[in-house]
């Protein structure tokens, strides 16, 4: 794993690592520390690109990891998969049509697609979001915030209590326009643990997450209003299986100093009905979430293909 990351490093600042090696290929603690601070420096100013050259880089990145998986043949498993345990996780695309109906009769529409790698083992994964959504309040159409998740699940044995033990960082990239109404305008990031509990058809799948919001970049909003939150996450993610090729999920979500509620506490409730319409490729399905405080509401209409 930790040579794949280094390759997806690679790939992305090719020009920087030359010049990090010809410089200080003698010097190995200086070496490691011009590593950091180019990679740091990186993400800092991804969301100052161009919407089109962190479209194209993330569309690289997606490709790569199609053709990693390729050359690693990680397959799918010949048996019958279950993608109704989030634990479980599986190389897939999902496209996805939504529908956004926000706070003061404002609306975003367009497609998002969501890309995971999963490692061969099934123990890691990397998810790649890139949703392109029109917002009716300045009719403009451009990419939304980006996000990326990595997802580690070292144990897992559903036969036990706990069935399964996880662990992510979550992150939101402010490449979407505040003012077009297309971003939030802030970096968003969340990590923690998460966990499962299977009894025969029903499960459930406790997370808890640590919530940093970072401050909203724009000078047309107060101080007060833009600062940076700290806050939580608790949710259980509780899935009914109805067969092999069917599901439902419903997941109750507590966040604490909610960016979606300026700052204050909201309460979200989402859940999906997914059915596997060709045995390990291909799944259709729908989507609702609300937020009850941030008064905000999300359907979408899904086809997810396996690899």
């Amino acid at each position: 794993m930790i040579g794949f990351q280094w390759l997806v490093y690679v790939c992305l600042n090719l020009p920087a690592v030359l010049k990090i090696f010809a410089r200080d290929v003698l010097h190995k603690y200086d070496l490691i520390n011009s590593f950091l601070k180019r990679f740091l420096s990186f993400w800092l100013y991804l969301p100052l690109m161009k919407p089109k050259i962190i479209f194209r880089i993330s569309f690289i990145v997606c490709i790569y990891f199609c053709l990693l998986k390729t050359s690693a043949q990680t397959t799918t498993p010949t048996g019958h998969i279950d993608p109704s345990k989030p634990t479980n996780q599986y190389t897939r695309l999902s496209n996805n049509l939504e529908y956004n109906f926000l706070t003061s009769g404002k609306r975003t529409y367009g497609y998002r697609a969501n890309f995971i790698w999963a490692s061969g083992g099934h123990h890691h994964s990397i998810y790649t979001e890139v949703p392109l959504l029109y917002a009716t309040s300045s009719q403009k159409f451009g990419l939304s915030d980006l996000r990326f998740r990595y997802y580690w699940v070292p144990y897992k044995n559903y036969k036990k209590k706990p069935g399964a033990l996880g662990f992510a960082i979550d992150c939101y990239v402010p490449t979407g326009k505040l003012d077009d109404g297309l971003g939030r305008g802030r970096w968003i990031f969340a990590t923690g643990l998460s966990t499962a509990f299977v009894f025969g058809r029903f499960s459930t799948f406790p997370y808890i997450y640590y919530l940093y919001s970072g401050e909203i970049m724009s000078d047309k909003i107060s101080a007060a209003a833009k600062k940076a939150l700290n806050g939580y996450i608790i949710q259980s993610i509780c899935v009914y299986r109805i067969d092999k090729s069917s599901y439902v999920d419903c997941t109750p979500i507590f966040m604490k100093n909610s960016y979606s509620n300026a700052g204050k506490d909201d309460f979200v409730i989402e859940g999906n009905y997914l059915y596997m319409i060709k045995q390990n490729k291909m799944q259709v399905g729908c989507f609702a979430r609300r937020y009850f405080y941030g008064n905000a509401t999300t359907i979408r209409a899904s086809v997810r293909m396996y690899f």
